[in-house]
């Protein structure tokens, strides 16, 4: 679990004027993208949804090579729970994408944030990330990516077993929202090599901290409004780590 001191202290350093302007791009980025989706598409898909249901089709299935499977999706309570499942599992969809979508918006503010917390905690603290370069971190967020979606691919199958569904298409989001947030952050503050050393020495700890994010996220709207504050936190954790790291 994250400690109670650094979630005080980053908060209120999050309710500053200065951090919480930077907490409003990333949520109008997110809406106007999801606004543009649901107009271009999510209306249309709900609406042929709906129409399909009320027709006796089950969109996704072949009512010809499975018709009694179809009869049975289409009648009383398991047309009910079906069109439900749809429903949630597209909820679920639209939280995780904002959810990403919110964390690469907010890596643009990354080095600001990261320098606001240094000048105000931390204004001894020598920043050692000339090494970390743009092509590094690219090159590191590209790897995260693609093992992001070769993750996802191996959940799909397990979307379909219900409650197991929850947890295996949350596996591969919090993998790139743990990568990407500790890379960010880090590579704002470490070098290379001090980055290795941290991540490697404190890693259960930033796991913990990173799911319990993840966990906080996954409630509507919070991960799209509170990306910085979690930068902050984080921020804070590489700060008092890497001083502990060089003090030892």
């Amino acid at each position: 679990m994250i400690n109670t001191t650094l979630v005080q202290k980053s908060f209120t350093d999050f309710l500053s004027p200065k951090f919480l302007k930077y907490s409003i791009l990333p949520f109008i980025v997110s809406f106007a993208i999801f606004a543009y989706l649901y107009m271009d598409f999510g209306a249309d898909a709900i609406s042929s949804f709906k129409q399909s249901m009320e027709n006796g089709v089950v969109p996704f299935l072949d009512p010809e090579e499975y018709p009694i499977l179809t009869y049975i999706l289409t009648i009383g309570i398991f047309k009910w729970l079906f069109s439900l499942f749809f429903y949630l599992v597209g909820a679920v969809a639209v939280i995780l994408l904002s959810v990403l979508i919110s964390v690469i918006v907010i890596g643009f503010f990354t080095p600001m944030i990261v320098k606001g917390i240094r000048q105000k905690h931390y204004p001894d603290f020598i920043m050692k990330n000339d090494n970390f370069s743009a092509i590094h971190t690219l090159w590191h967020f590209a790897k995260t990516f693609v093992i992001f979606i070769l993750l996802f691919l191996i959940m799909i199958p397990f979307l379909f077993i219900p409650a197991v569904n929850f947890i295996a298409i949350n596996i591969p989001f919090y993998y790139l929202f743990h990568n990407f947030l500790v890379l960010d952050v880090g590579s704002s503050i470490n070098s290379q090599e001090e980055f290795k050393t941290v991540t490697k020495k404190y890693k259960l700890k930033l796991r913990s901290t990173t799911l319990t994010l993840f966990g906080f996220s996954l409630i509507p709207l919070v991960g799209m409004l509170f990306q910085v504050l979690f930068v902050i936190i984080l921020a804070h954790q590489f700060f008092t780590r890497t001083t502990e790291l060089r003090t030892a």
